[in-house]
């Protein structure tokens, strides 16, 4: 062969090779975008990881990159990880390098992220796909009105929180309470009408609700002193977002303030009580269903519902109350889905996992794909559902 032919042949072969590195990935791209950790997001990041790894989407050296909070080019995904740290600023700057990156889908965890990812992508002629996960406010927050009157590219699931159950938990705790205090932010619509929803019940149960706002954690000093001094005899926290925990616990122990979370897991880290929605990992589940059945095109999220539960339950944690000085009652040990006594509890739950069932079931993939497809066609928006939920809000709005 010739030099020239040589020459001409490695050319080609070069420009070959840079035309098939310019290619276009054919991966879809999904941005992974949490507000900052928490064991309801962990939960729910656990169950869709599960799902796509069983699913054949990741293997297992990219689920390992993803348990330790790293993106990755995978052989049938990419996933672009990130962690918001609370901080609304960063939330952008995740959402603007997704989007330069061509992003699919977007994975959400909790309300204020996918409220911030909804609002930035909304006014798109052709959105990426919005999928959330332990979202309670999805519908308070102008992310949807119902479960099926929706934007097209939205769906997710919502645990429903009762505060009709978990108010309760505040009389067989002490049926002779007369005041409770309540901690809310004004920055987060979720926890103001969780403070009105718990100040109407407590009213039809025979309790004086007040209530205090905080905006930074410092302002937890100035709030619990002034729930206390207006006579509280417990603390009760709707949904709600913050950074205090820490310190609102510390607090509770000065003053010897039973706490009650509107959460189970939090009674786990700390909290005296946790009472509300059960089934975080259930909800990664159905969420890591929605992204599969997407992607494999065996759904269209246009006609698809959100996906809402309400499973109840409440945990007790020993040690909080000792601190505080109180004694749990026995109404609530007999009906604890779980207690917490010397940092552990008996009933197998633990601090990183808190709740009890947290793997998928044991089932072949065949089994398990004709169970995800008969709960996704369940889930189908009719035209009669649509016209239902749009009546109801209609009259709702009058």
């Amino acid at each position: 062969m010739t030099k020239l032919a040589v020459l001409t042949l490695t050319l080609v072969s070069l420009l070959a090779a840079q035309a098939s590195m310019a290619q276009p990935d054919d991966n879809p791209t999904i941005a992974w975008i949490k507000w900052g950790d928490s064991r309801n997001v962990a939960l729910a990041e656990k169950a869709i990881l599960d799902m796509l790894e069983v699913y054949g989407f990741i293997s297992a050296e990219e689920r390992a990159l993803l348990d330790e909070e790293h993106s990755i080019e995978g052989e049938r995904l990419n996933i672009i990880y990130g962690d918001a740290l609370y901080d609304r600023i960063e939330a952008n700057a995740i959402i603007d390098k997704a989007l330069d990156r061509n992003a699919d889908v977007f994975i959400t965890f909790n309300t204020q992220v996918t409220q911030i990812v909804y609002y930035a992508i909304r006014e798109f002629t052709d959105p990426p796909k919005l999928i959330f996960t332990v979202t309670s406010g999805p519908y308070i927050t102008g992310v949807a009105d119902a479960s099926c009157v929706k934007p097209d590219f939205v769906i997710g699931t919502v645990p429903v929180t009762n505060y009709e159950d978990i108010v309760p938990l505040l009389l067989m705790q002490d049926p002779d309470m007369k005041v409770v205090g309540a901690l809310y932010s004004p920055q987060q619509r979720a926890s103001e009408v969780g403070v009105e929803r718990i100040t109407a019940i407590g009213e039809s149960l025979g309790l004086t609700v007040v209530a205090e706002s905080i905006i930074v954690t410092p302002d937890l000093y100035q709030a619990v002193e002034n729930l206390y001094s207006r006579g509280a005899e417990a603390i009760i926290i709707p949904i709600f977002t913050f950074q205090g925990f820490q310190l609102l616990l510390s607090l509770s122990y000065d003053y010897g303030l039973p706490v009650v979370f509107s959460a189970p897991q939090n009674a786990y880290r700390g909290g005296t009580i946790g009472g509300g929605f059960y089934g975080l990992y259930k909800q990664g589940v159905i969420a890591g269903n929605m992204l599969i059945g997407h992607l494999n095109g065996d759904m269209d999220i246009a006609s698809t519902s959100i996906y809402e539960s309400d499973d109840f339950a409440f945990a007790v944690n020993l040690d909080a109350a000792d601190l505080q000085d109180v004694e749990v009652s026995q109404a609530l040990l007999d009906g604890a889905a779980y207690i917490v006594e010397d940092g552990q509890s008996a009933q197998g739950v633990t601090l990183q996992w808190p709740e009890a069932e947290i793997t998928l079931p044991d089932m072949s993939l065949e089994e398990r794909r004709a169970a995800d497809l008969e709960l996704l066609a369940a889930l189908e928006c009719t035209p009669e559902l649509i016209a239902e939920q749009q009546a109801a809000l209609d009259a709702a709005a009058e």
